[in-house]
């Protein structure tokens, strides 16, 4: 008798669990549900807009521990550099001091290298590759916030990072994301100075092109100017947008370090924009000046018959 319940509990459950096996396939079908994973909604919410900031500190930790050069050994059994640690005279100190020294310590050995050996090339790769997954997931927290963008597009865009091939075009296509998302963002002026690095980049990597193929490049001078608009765009948004700030008082509640954080940020991508246009009018004064020399050898040798 006992085991009626049980077996009708077990038969309810497989009916709940055959109900939503039948329930779920017309939505995996549904192109429109193929969405990114969004667990618990963090991503682009304020919750993700503050993980995404604590996750600049382990990045930076990785991002060292691939360059680290650690220490020669001839013999790893009977080196002393494993065993080796700094030792501090505690006596006469308080317990605070104590705990404090313990807690500092705890720090240090997260961080540091105890491996004897010089880290490898596969073992640089690993990291190189643990770099690259963590700015994706910081960037997805956030993908209006400047450093993480801009440290995930240095990264795609740097061969001796990154490690998946076809970065380039990977990097155009997060970049007019970001652009995107940062444009249709009005609560926040430093989302469009976001979007203003973002269309910098996008012209940088048209400028790279012309470097790489010099004889036939993808980019136009006029592809150029229509990306130069959009920076230009997004510096105005930001003007605007700061304007208000200042206006309602919200520049008040960021922290002095915030605030000269933005100033840097704004004349950066300034500076960069100038520079930009500078390049590009350098471009079309080159193609001018080629094709007055085309056009006047084109006439003389129409004289000369």
């Amino acid at each position: 008798m006992k085991s009626i319940p049980n077996i009708i509990s077990i038969a309810l459950i497989g009916c709940g669990a055959a109900g939503f096996v039948i329930a779920s396939r017309p939505l995996l079908s549904d192109k429109e549900n193929d969405v990114p994973l969004n667990v618990l909604g963090i991503n682009r919410s304020p919750y993700g807009e503050v993980f995404a900031m604590a996750m600049q500190g382990p990045i930076d930790s990785y991002f060292h521990a691939t360059n680290a050069r650690g220490h020669k050994c001839d013999d790893a059994a009977t080196c002393q550099h494993i065993a080796h640690s700094q030792s501090q005279d505690l006596a006469g100190q308080g317990i605070n001091e104590r705990v404090r020294h313990y807690i500092d310590g705890m720090d240090a050995g997260l961080v540091e290298r105890t491996n004897p050996f010089s880290a490898g090339k596969a073992h640089k790769f690993y990291l190189r590759r643990e770099i690259e997954d963590k700015l994706r997931f910081a960037y997805n927290l956030d993908p209006g916030q400047y450093g993480n963008y801009n440290a995930y597009h240095f990264f795609l865009t740097e061969p001796e990072l990154g490690t998946r091939p076809e970065l380039t075009p990977y990097a155009a296509k997060l970049a007019d994301q970001t652009i995107r998302y940062c444009l249709s963002q009005r609560s926040d002026p430093r989302y469009a100075l976001t979007a203003a690095a973002a269309a910098g980049n996008v012209i940088e990597l048209m400028l790279n092109d012309r470097q790489i193929n010099r004889e036939h490049p993808l980019y136009t001078t006029a592809q150029m100017r229509d990306v130069l608009k959009v920076m230009d765009q997004s510096l105005g948004l930001y003007s605007h947008l700061a304007n208000e700030w200042a206006d309602k008082g919200l520049w008040e509640n960021l922290s002095e370090l915030r605030l000269t954080e933005v100033q840097q940020r704004l004349s950066f991508t300034v500076s960069i924009r100038d520079s930009h246009e500078q390049s590009i009018r350098l471009i079309e004064g080159r193609h001018e000046n080629g094709n007055t020399v085309s056009n006047a050898a084109a006439g003389e040798s129409q004289a000369n018959r």
